[in-house]
């Protein structure tokens, strides 16, 4: 994200459940479904700090509370700078970039005057409406390293977890040496270094925030770990699905073949790697 971007300009937040952050941060939850009803209408309809989410190019001549007088037709447009939505539990929140937006129409409702309940009717003229926002969760993306060489985890490890996948998919945790901005739900791309197969082998998401363990490497030092949800590229002993030499001619800017695991990654150069992966039709569907 743009560090100069005002954020309350351009999002609003939404409570959910803590198993709707962790689908979401997972890749499993990609709509969100919010109704405009009595109890959020302000939320909607109003400011938010200052700025209206929901705009209209020609507002109904008469509304009351959620229901507006408009042969059921959505007179509501998304505000167009209306770009991410907030979705929080408690302290823990997730930031997703809004990708598209649908209006629904819901229930209609005969409005029977202020301060009386509204009666469901299917040839009234009020409806409640239902947005339904497509999301990506905004993660940053960081670069594991993996040396079979001198790494705990060893060529046979890899085979081993390649034997036991489920639906492609295995956990691991890792060392990350940039670990103070690292999330549950970020990216990272795993680069085997230190041999003739260096290149990208498997993929994944982050299914925990930074945590301090002991050194895998036996020296008296804490290191931090993140836990892996781990998506094969290549398998055990075949050719790297990116290799060292296509990365370096793709994206020179980046010394891919040494360096720390665990480093966060520009925006533009983990574009340009999801790119290099969804051009070679790496990832299981």
């Amino acid at each position: 994200m743009d560090k100069e971007l005002d954020i309350n300009e351009v999002a609003f937040t939404i409570e959910v459940d803590e198993d709707v952050l962790e689908g979401v941060r997972l890749g499993e939850v990609t709509h969100i479904a919010l109704s405009i009803d009595d109890e959020n209408q302000n939320l909607v309809l109003e400011n938010i700090d200052g700025h209206l989410i929901l705009c209209s190019e020609k507002m109904p001549e008469t509304f009351h509370r959620c229901y507006w007088h408009n042969n059921g037709e959505f007179p509501y447009m998304i505000k167009e700078t209306l770009q991410f939505l907030i979705l929080a539990n408690g302290d823990d929140s997730c930031l997703v970039h809004i990708l598209s937006t649908e209006p629904e129409v819901g229930p209609r409702f005969r409005f029977q005057g202020p301060d009386k309940p509204s009666v469901e009717d299917p040839y009234g003229d009020s409806c409640i409406w239902q947005i339904v926002f497509e999301i990506k969760p905004v993660t940053k993306t960081y670069l594991m390293r993996w040396n079979p060489t001198i790494s705990s985890f060893t060529e046979d490890d890899y085979e081993y977890c390649a034997t036991q996948t489920e639906d492609g998919f295995f956990p691991l945790n890792w060392s990350i040496y940039e670990w103070e901005e690292a999330k549950i739900g970020d990216t990272f791309y795993m680069m085997r270094v230190g041999d003739d197969k260096a290149g990208i082998v498997f993929q994944g998401k982050f299914t925990s925030n930074p945590y301090t363990g002991e050194d895998w490497a036996g020296t008296s030092k804490q290191r931090h770990y993140v836990d892996l949800f781990c998506t094969i590229l290549s398998e055990p002993g075949e050719k790297p699905a990116i290799s060292l030499e296509e990365l370096q001619e793709a994206i020179p800017d980046i010394e891919w073949g040494r360096g720390h695991s665990g480093i966060l990654l520009p925006i533009e150069i983990a574009d340009k790697m999801e790119k290099m992966v969804d051009k070679n039709n790496l990832i299981n569907e």
